[in-house]
């Protein structure tokens, strides 16, 4: 018995008892009131019967894109007053509208949609299935909680960081790439790379003509040819940290989240141009993808990239032991034979790891060359992450001074790399890699 209702009903015997014992009427009266909020209040039920059905405009998008959610709420029986609230995932941004209403039900089912836009700020797999409500009673001073559940899934992306502006520029001011036969020239090997339309020159032989078949049936001409892997292709390895180090910032956008938007960005940018590239975590929970190219390679790494942030020990193929830079370099040195590949770090340099990236870089320069005039084949994106946690000026100067001392400390690292620094804060991965690059020239 709710505890509202138990003072009722004291109150309506103590009223009753004394009325009855002194004798008087105006009590015997007055006992009758309390009764009468029991007797209603339990004839009269709180809202309840309620059904939520929630849309959301795409079940995929990209870090920073909006997205436009509508919930439709119907509740059948019951009157009084009800609270709801569509739950958002703490890593999302309202931007419009509103996820909360309150409502009077009253003898008629009742109606109501909610429409909000939110901003998706940090990439992964999110659930948005609860929704939560709170009836009260009208007379009585209890409420019923509830909640609705709605089978809806959201994968955010890494944002794409576009190099468009890097592709357009001459050779001078263009990211490093490796050396190495170009994949163009390279003899066709047995590993399938995609499906593609005819183009004048192709073989009849590499034609697939069960889809070319099927498309005809759609009322495509235009047969398709199965496209296989080239020999000789220019290899990519990219070491993304994944280490306690990289949790650094504030709770919706930290440097993880930033270093995972520099990672995809890259491996996009890379196998637009041919080139076969790997995946390599170190620091964490190790994610090693073996190099390829092509669109299916570009889906593999996006899609454990979205994992990443949080994912849980051994829920990947994907998954190796935990080593760090330097071990990761020597465990896949097997991979390096007769090439020449190019080596990008992503990470964010600090004291605690600058002896673990010295090794990892010296690692490295075992399996690559530098010649005179020309852009080491190592590469490193430092992500500066000290004016993210900054609120005010005093904050802002004090990160300044942390940051300066980084420099001097990476001095060493610095002569053995490509060094970008990356303030999130300040501008654009694409400008930082630009302005690193023609520094390095």
């Amino acid at each position: 018995m709710p505890r509202y209702i138990y003072g009722i009903g004291m109150i309506f015997l103590l009223l009753l008892s004394m009325g009855i014992f002194l004798a008087n009427n105006i009590l015997i009266f007055l006992s009758m009131i309390p009764l009468t909020f029991m007797a209603v209040g339990y004839y009269i039920k709180a809202p309840h019967g309620v059904v939520i059905k929630k849309t959301i405009s795409r079940n995929r998008v990209s870090s920073g894109e909006l997205l436009d959610v509508s919930v439709n709420i119907r509740v059948e029986s019951g009157i009084g007053v009800i609270e709801i609230s569509d739950l958002v995932p703490h890593h999302f941004e309202l931007v419009s509208g509103s996820n909360f209403c309150v409502l009077w039900k009253g003898s008629e089912p009742e109606m109501r949609v909610l429409n909000y836009t939110v901003k998706c700020i940090s990439s992964g797999k999110y659930l948005l299935k609860s929704t939560v409500w709170k009836a009260r009673h009208p007379i009585c001073n209890y409420s019923i909680d509830g909640i609705c559940q709605n089978a809806i899934s959201l994968e955010v992306s890494p944002r794409l960081l576009g190099f468009k502006k890097i592709r357009a520029m001459s050779g001078a001011s263009s990211l490093p790439l490796p050396e190495g036969a170009l994949a163009t020239l390279g003899m066709t090997t047995q590993e399938f790379k995609e499906l593609r339309t005819y183009c004048p020159g192709d073989s009849f032989k590499s034609i697939n003509w069960k889809v070319t078949s099927r498309n005809l049936l759609r009322g495509e001409v235009w047969p398709i040819v199965n496209e296989f892997e080239k020999e000789g292709k220019k290899s990519v390895w990219i070491f993304l940290d994944t280490s306690g180090l990289m949790s650094f910032g504030p709770n919706v956008a930290d440097i993880k989240e930033y270093s995972i938007e520099a990672a995809y960005a890259l491996s996009e940018y890379y196998l637009g141009k041919n080139c076969s590239v790997s995946l390599h975590t170190y620091g964490g929970n190790g994610i090693f993808i073996r190099p390829s190219s092509g669109k299916q390679q570009q889906y593999r790494i996006l899609r454990e990239l979205i994992r990443i942030k949080y994912r849980k020990p051994a829920t990947s193929r994907y998954t190796a032991a935990v080593r760090d830079l330097e071990e990761n370099v020597h465990a896949r040195r097997g991979y390096f034979t007769s090439t020449r590949p190019l080596f990008l770090i992503v990470t964010r340099f600090c004291t605690n790891n600058s002896d673990e990236i010295l090794r990892g870089i010296s690692e490295m320069t075992k399996y690559t060359t530098m010649r005179r005039g020309c852009l080491p084949s190592i590469m490193l994106i430092n992500i500066m992450g000290y004016r993210l946690m900054a609120e005010n000026q005093h904050e802002m100067q004090a990160s300044d001074i942390l940051e300066a001392m980084n420099k001097i400390i990476s001095k060493k690292v610095r002569n053995k790399c490509v060094w970008i620094d990356w303030d999130p804060t300040k501008g654009s991965l694409t400008g930082a890699l630009l302005k690193g690059v023609r520094v390095s020239i």
